[in-house]
């Protein structure tokens, strides 16, 4: 016990002293993506969200609209985001060299769906394809498919193909969102169509426990951009069905916690209040102003908790945390771990910082 409580001092006198150690050149690409709140980090892959924006018009039922629009999007596996190429040409300027742009093409995207139980996917392929097509209802009446080459045209009855009496697009739009800390980049797909249609593959293999899939090619027109906050409720069908809208007992709507900084804490309650005043957010509808009350009334409990000696331990942290950080390069360990635990109330909650050591 002594050698590592010794090897602990050592480490923290060096650290004080030499705070960079031998090697310090990772803090380098660290600082580019740790600081201003990981502003030049990488967004992350899984935080998307696709809107399919149908046509009422070109429904037969209204069910796919109004129950499972918003359901559609939740069932995208993966979607890719718009791709261009770009048309040059080299010209010879007095035998130089010069390239120039000529024109540009959208490449088709590719979205990715499972294939779920209560059959939306299938059924809005269902949809679109006898939209367009009036193949689907002509192979349900009988004799349709007879061979009948050798027939005059007057005998031909049935509608085949493009003969649907279509003029109004399926989709008005197809909108794809990428999130990121309360933000959101969107991509809008102009007079989308559908170029490519798959179902899976049943087998009985190794791979036949994996999910159903079904892909869908999609090809458009023109992208347009637009970037905003995801409280401003522009993200259309996000966080409307199934969705999880209890919020956390770290964050100031879900309680708080009786401390000045971290999660919950005041300065933060108080940030997200003036936030949703600045930018309207609280009101926009009578939940959004109710959760700002309740953040509100949260915030001034949680700061009529404070006390000096809560308010002394929080400032020894944070003038502590770099050199402690510092010393305990190298040691093993979960460092800065917040757990909630019960500050002995029924209102709210108190983040507990914990070092886990070797």
């Amino acid at each position: 016990m002594a050698s590592k409580d010794n090897s602990f001092l050592d480490q923290l006198v060096n650290g004080l002293g030499n705070p960079k150690g031998n090697l310090g050149s990772w803090q380098h690409a660290a600082r580019t993506f740790q600081d201003d709140y990981f502003r030049l980090a990488p967004k992350s892959k899984f935080l998307y969200h696709v809107f399919f924006d149908i046509n009422t018009s070109a429904l037969k039922s209204g069910n796919l609209k109004f129950q499972h629009q918003n359901e559609i999007g939740l069932l995208v596996k993966s979607v890719d985001l718009p791709k261009f190429t770009l048309k040059t040409a080299t010209l010879n300027q007095y035998n130089r060299k010069k390239v120039v742009t000529m024109d540009h093409d959208f490449m088709p995207i590719n979205i990715k769906f499972h294939d779920d139980r209560a059959h939306i996917i299938n059924t809005l392929w269902q949809s679109y394809y006898s939209y367009y097509f009036a193949d689907p209802s002509s192979s349900k009446t009988p004799g349709a498919y007879s061979r009948t080459a050798m027939k005059s045209a007057s005998y031909i009855k049935t509608k085949y193909g493009l003969d649907n009496n279509v003029s109004i697009p399926f989709f008005n739009k197809i909108v794809l969102y990428q999130l990121n800390k309360r933000e959101y980049v969107s991509y809008t797909l102009v007079n989308p169509v559908i170029t490519a249609f798959s179902h899976d593959t049943p087998q009985s293999s190794d791979q036949g426990s994996a999910g159903a899939e079904n892909n869908m090619t999609i090809a458009y027109e023109a992208v347009h951009y637009d970037i905003g906050s995801t409280r401003s409720g522009r993200v259309k069908a996000f966080a409307v069905d199934h969705y999880d809208k209890m919020p956390s007992p770290l964050s100031a709507a879900g309680g708080g916690t009786s401390t000045l900084f971290g999660p919950g804490g005041v300065i933060e309650g108080a940030s997200d209040i003036l936030t949703s005043l600045a930018d309207g957010t609280a009101f926009d509808s009578p939940a959004n102003f109710l959760s700002t009350a309740i953040t509100t009334v949260n915030t001034y409990q949680n700061a009529k908790r404070l006390t000096n000696a809560g308010l002394a331990v929080e400032g020894t942290r944070l003038l502590t945390a770099g050199a402690v950080a510092a010393a305990t390069i190298g040691l093993s360990g979960v460092k800065n771990v917040v757990f909630p635990t019960n500050n002995n109330t029924n209102t709210t909650t108190t983040a507990t910082q914990v070092d886990l050591g070797p």
